[in-house]
């Protein structure tokens, strides 16, 4: 029998939760490490399609990239996530900012899926250094060639999804890219003299800050630039318990966008 304990020994192993920074929550948040997981889903959040997933298929351990607890709880309502995977007896695993920062986590892997549409040169190198070794947020690479935003947009959207994008022209080469929500790095990726920043959730005033700083930014959105946390996170299990039943399941992104008459 597979134990949680085993799960969570092998998450720390590729994305160790000492890396975690002082306001995340990662770790075991719901069960008992003496609890079986031969049957586990990955996902990015623990939402109610995921849950009812988990229940319809007696699915023992939920390995999510964002915390089902992120900040302290007050009440416990029966409509609470974390109620409802008590209630089945699921246990819940949640590695956010150490997955960020992996060497094999969520950065890393956006930075393989763009280095060859974006004629990257591979030799990025951290945004934001956050831990002891180096390793942080984000990562800082050049393009052999000159973009247009409007030209990058359209490969982030074939990659990602819906795209906003600055409607300032600059001629971009050297990129910076953080995953999920990353618009106070502006500054920072401008110091380090890159000409855009890709990331998510970018609020209204970072346009005109990016603007000022003629630095073209855009929004791939938090659950466009981090839906892959759920394959990153089942294909390290698959490979580190062969017997084991690992499903992946991103779920739905929960915001839509309205086009004309259709939703897209």
């Amino acid at each position: 029998m597979l134990t949680v304990k085993e799960v969570y020994e092998v998450v720390n192993g590729f994305a160790p939760f000492a890396s975690q920074e002082s306001w995340d929550n990662s770790g075991l948040l719901v069960g008992s490490m003496t609890q079986p997981a031969d049957r586990i889903l990955t996902t990015l959040d623990i939402s109610e399609e995921v849950i009812a997933q988990a229940v319809q298929q007696q699915v023992q351990l939920i390995v999510a990239h964002h915390p089902v607890i992120f900040s302290p709880l007050k009440a416990l309502p029966q409509n609470s996530p974390v109620y409802q995977l008590a209630a089945h007896g699921i246990a819940a695993i949640c590695v956010h900012t150490p997955l960020d920062m992996s060497p094999v986590g969520l950065n890393a892997y956006a930075h393989g899926l763009l280095a060859e549409p974006l004629a990257l040169e591979n030799a990025q190198s951290v945004l934001e250094p956050s831990w002891t070794d180096g390793r942080g947020f984000g990562w800082i690479d050049t393009s052999t060639r000159t973009w247009t935003p409007q030209a990058l947009a359209q490969v982030l959207e074939k990659t990602f999804g819906t795209v906003r994008y600055s409607a300032k022209e600059t001629p971009i080469r050297k990129i910076a890219y953080c995953s999920g929500s990353a618009a106070s790095m502006l500054e920072l990726a401008v110091a380090k003299g890159c000409d855009a920043l890709i990331t998510g959730d970018i609020k209204h005033d970072r346009w005109y800050a990016a603007e000022f700083e003629n630095i073209a930014l855009f929004d791939c959105g938090h659950y466009g630039t981090e839906r892959f946390a759920a394959e990153i996170l089942a294909q390290r299990l698959r490979d580190a318990f062969p017997a084991a039943q690992v499903t992946a399941n991103a779920g739905d992104d929960p915001a839509k966008i309205f086009i004309g008459d259709e939703k897209a």
